[in-house]
């Protein structure tokens, strides 16, 4: 007599290996994530920054990246700061101020005031959106939400990032550094 359990246990195993590996390692077939520095931060929609002009109060204020990726500032009416990182933002605005002959030499000061959240997903106890601050970790987002549940794969997450207009997915491990509008997907492990 023929035993039925061999055959059987090697198609099972056969069937589920593109899934236990696949599902494992979530992660192998991503291109790790550059590094990112402080430079890098980009304004974007929804950012929310302060500027001040040396001697000209009238520019002065907080204003928000609307949905075409513009502020309006008096004297300079509207000006594209998407995709522009905060000196780039001074340069330009100090630019047009010499255009238009309102000062000669503007001392100009762009701040980030509240940049757009991160999302976390997956394996965390509380999945949602956090608060971005500059020096962000992935290991600080997971402890900010709560930390890794039983079932995460630990260690190394996929990061969704806007990247020259495009969304791009790399792996990250727990010291990448963040950046505005970053997307966490913690990868559940089945070993």
């Amino acid at each position: 007599m023929i035993s039925m359990r061999k055959p059987i246990a090697i198609i099972l195993a056969l069937a589920l290996l593109p899934h236990a590996s696949g599902c494992s390692s979530g992660l192998a077939n991503l291109p790790p994530l550059a590094s990112a520095g402080v430079a890098e931060i980009q304004a974007a929609p929804g950012d929310k920054v302060r500027i001040a002009v040396q001697d000209l109060p009238a520019v002065a204020g907080d204003y928000v990246v609307d949905e075409t990726g513009s502020i309006s500032v008096p004297l300079i009416r509207q000006v594209k700061v998407a995709g522009l990182s905060y000196a780039q933002i001074e340069d330009i605005l100090a630019r047009r101020l010499i255009e238009q002959d309102v000062l000669k030499n503007p001392v100009v000061t762009v701040q980030p005031l509240d940049l757009r959240p991160i999302y976390i997903i997956g394996e965390v106890r509380q999945p949602g959106e956090l608060t971005y601050r500059q020096g962000l970790t992935v290991f600080a987002a997971v402890s900010m939400a709560g930390g890794y549940t039983y079932r995460a794969k630990t260690g190394t997450v996929a990061i969704t990032r806007s990247t020259n207009g495009r969304e791009v997915t790399n792996s990250a491990g727990e010291e990448a550094l963040l950046l505005p509008g970053d997307r966490i997907r913690v990868i559940e492990s089945w070993f």
